[in-house]
């Protein structure tokens, strides 16, 4: 391997540092010629060689022509300067976890275009919020990822499906959280999301309707929920982390001068597959499953498109008329949220204080139910959120004809208006 040898990646003994870039002048001969990738295969495991860079869009340029897992990271020098390394996360792991951990200040980059996990970065200063309860936060915050995961794009996710890392001290609260199952297209699509989950509580808060019965949102989350999970600085989620080739921190990494590893939360709830009974085996997993960027060829791709456009909104629809009586069909429970999809002409209202489902015939326990209303038929149908009940939907049961008349005038004045319109522009013509 030119360039660098095994001893100056990883120090002379095994548990040395993990200095890839020599500080002197040797660092000027790395940055003319980087160290090639050693294809050297073994019987077990990834290919063992790794290749340096100085700039990261060398790193990243490189990493796509490889087909073999390898993937661009970065790594922190003790003057602050960062270098850029492909490897194999495997091969990557094997080398930093020998080094002396207030020494591993290593991220993962993940490429903009690149299929990735959704991922969150969940953080807030302690002494600045001192009534803010950060476990009970994170819980909060999980539930409603799960519901407008399966809401938007009828995928049913598990708390324990989420990763949960915690870099967390006295004056600041700090966890990262990895959806396993959930891979957006790339990390510009996933930014996009956790932005219309913000929003969708911000506006919800700002609703006058929310203080009724202390509002209730999803599934027993109340406004005073929603509230709490509200900063100084306003909500806890950090938006700001899904930039062109964010670099993310790694397990049992520390930021700079700070010897903060993020470790395995004492509140994950991650069921990791089985393995060896080892603590080198369990560190490696916790390291393999924290990888954002996908590499996996065989996984669905979520992005906003997955999901046609949609008018929501906590109040009235575009058709009062019709919400009045869903209002009515499900008293005592109350809509809290309806959808418009112009797209396919269905308005769904999705029901709080009211579970009972069609199909076990009795309230649900924890999970909310949904009414449909086709525009094309004036028919409503009832489904709900049970994963047990996914495939589900009640018989469709007709409008009454006053609605149905009404939405046929509102049809005729549409096609009117539109009229009135082209015989405008035309007389301009």
């Amino acid at each position: 391997m030119s360039g660098l040898t095994t001893q100056v990646f990883y120090g002379s003994s095994k548990r040395s540092s993990f200095h890839l870039i020599p500080s002197t002048s040797s660092s000027k001969k790395v940055r003319r010629e980087p160290c090639h990738l050693t294809n050297v295969k073994r019987l077990l495991g990834p290919l063992i060689g790794w290749k340096n860079f100085p700039r990261q869009q060398e790193a990243l340029d490189y990493a796509k022509t490889k087909s073999n897992g390898c993937m661009s990271f970065t790594y922190e020098q003790s003057n602050g300067q960062r270098y850029f390394m492909v490897a194999h996360p495997e091969t990557f792991w094997y080398y930093d976890s020998r080094k002396p951990q207030n020494e591993r200040h290593t991220y993962e980059i993940i490429p903009e275009n690149n299929p990735c996990k959704l991922y969150f970065d969940l953080e807030f200063n302690r002494n600045e919020n001192p009534e803010s309860n950060g476990i009970k936060m994170l819980d909060t915050f999980v539930k409603i990822i799960i519901m407008f995961i399966k809401q938007k794009f009828d995928i049913v996710c598990k708390e324990e499906d989420v990763l949960d890392l915690d870099s967390s001290t006295a004056e600041k609260f700090s966890h990262h959280l990895i959806f396993q199952s959930i891979v957006f297209s790339n990390n510009l699509q996933a930014g996009y999301f956790v932005r219309f989950i913000c929003c969708e509580i911000n506006k919800f808060l700002s609703e006058d309707h929310c203080l009724e019965d202390n509002g209730c949102f999803y599934s027993g989350i109340t406004t005073k929920d929603l509230i709490n999970l509200k900063t100084h600085q306003g909500l806890f989620c950090d938006e700001s982390v899904y930039s062109r080739n964010r670099h993310f921190r790694l397990y049992k990494s520390s930021k700079l001068k700070k010897n903060i590893p993020l470790v395995l939360s004492a509140t994950n709830k991650y069921k990791f597959p089985e393995m060896a009974h080892c603590e080198d085996c369990f560190d490696k997993q916790i390291f393999l499953n924290q990888i954002i960027a996908e590499t996996h060829g065989d996984r669905v791709h979520l992005n906003n498109k997955n999901q046609g456009a949609c008018q929501s909104s906590y109040t009235s629809s575009p058709f009062p008329r019709i919400d009045r009586y869903i209002s009515d069909l499900v008293f005592p429970g109350k809509i809290f949220k309806n959808h418009y999809f112009p797209s396919v002409n269905k308005l769904v209202y999705s029901i709080v204080k009211n579970r009972y489902c069609g199909n076990v015939k009795r309230q649900h326990k924890n999970n909310n139910v949904k009414y449909i209303v086709d525009l094309n038929e004036m028919y409503w149908y009832q489904k709900c959120y049970d994963p047990d009940c996914e495939q589900y939907r009640s018989n469709g049961t007709k409008l009454p004809n006053e609605i149905c008349f009404e939405y046929a005038n509102h049809i005729v004045d549409d096609l009117s208006d539109s009229l009135l319109v082209e015989v405008a522009d035309a007389a301009q013509l």
